[in-house]
């Protein structure tokens, strides 16, 4: 089979995995299961986390927040697991793990050179907003971006993450706050992706912003983000609405 083909063909099925991940409505399975309501009928109109803890509690809100991370690092995980284990060309798996391509080693002999798995957090991102249950209507991708952000590494999830409450304590809107996080991650995963792909990083310096060998951090996980934190800024459209004429609700929880 042609090396491009399999390229492509990869990316596809790796979208279509995190596309159908994405699309599992843990928020409104939820709320018809246990409160026999559709979150999506109250409050901001959507399912996600933020709006679901609003209407049936934070506890609540949480746990599906939870889920909704869980769901797009799951395919990601498996994906990439899936690439650099299972042995399907020449003897080989379709693609090297980090270690193997950054020790300088042959690579030529593989199908795919390129983080391809990264392709599943489109798909997770599409599937949460734009699920293929309940007539495509989802959350705003909060949960899954921030999720990925922390599962790629430190720099991408955890100081962004402390950026948002900053943000969040100042303003006390949770929509800006997402927004600006989110950006904040890109613009992180941008520079490391640059410095990754310039060769200022060699060796163990591969790894430092992650919690070990795993996952690559290029220009495909730059992209990835930019394409999440998009879609996540377009879904918080009617908040900035909001926010700019006056109505957009303030968190109560953090003085």
């Amino acid at each position: 089979m042609d090396i491009i083909f399999y390229n492509i063909l990869v990316a596809i099925l790796v979208i279509l995995v995190g596309y159908i991940f994405g699309s599992i409505p843990n928020g409104i399975w939820i709320g018809k299961v246990f409160f026999h309501k559709d979150p999506r009928d109250f409050g901001s109109g959507n399912s996600g986390g933020t709006n679901v803890g609003r209407v049936f509690g934070k506890k609540v809100g949480v746990i599906v927040i939870l889920l909704d991370a869980i769901k797009a690092v799951l395919p990601l995980y498996l994906t990439w697991l899936f690439l650099i284990r299972v042995p399907l060309y020449n003897n080989l798996p379709l693609m090297p793990d980090i270690i193997t391509k950054y020790s300088g080693y042959d690579i030529s002999g593989y199908a795919i050179t390129w983080p391809v798995y990264w392709l599943s957090i489109i798909g997770s991102s599409l599937g949460h907003c734009y699920p293929l249950f309940f007539g495509f209507n989802g959350g705003k991708n909060v949960a899954v971006y921030y999720g990925v952000a922390i599962s790629a590494g430190w720099l991408f999830g955890i100081i962004p993450g402390l950026f948002f409450f900053l943000i969040l304590k100042i303003k006390k809107w949770v929509s800006l706050a997402s927004v600006s996080g989110a950006w904040f991650s890109v613009l992180l995963s941008w520079i490391w992706a640059i410095l990754l792909e310039t060769h200022v990083l060699v060796g163990a310096n591969v790894y430092l912003c992650s919690y070990g060998p795993g996952l690559e951090c290029n220009y495909v996980f730059a992209l990835v983000m930019t394409f999440g934190a998009t879609i996540l800024t377009i879904k918080h459209r009617s908040n900035f609405e909001r926010i700019k004429n006056g109505t957009e609700s303030k968190i109560k929880w953090m003085k």
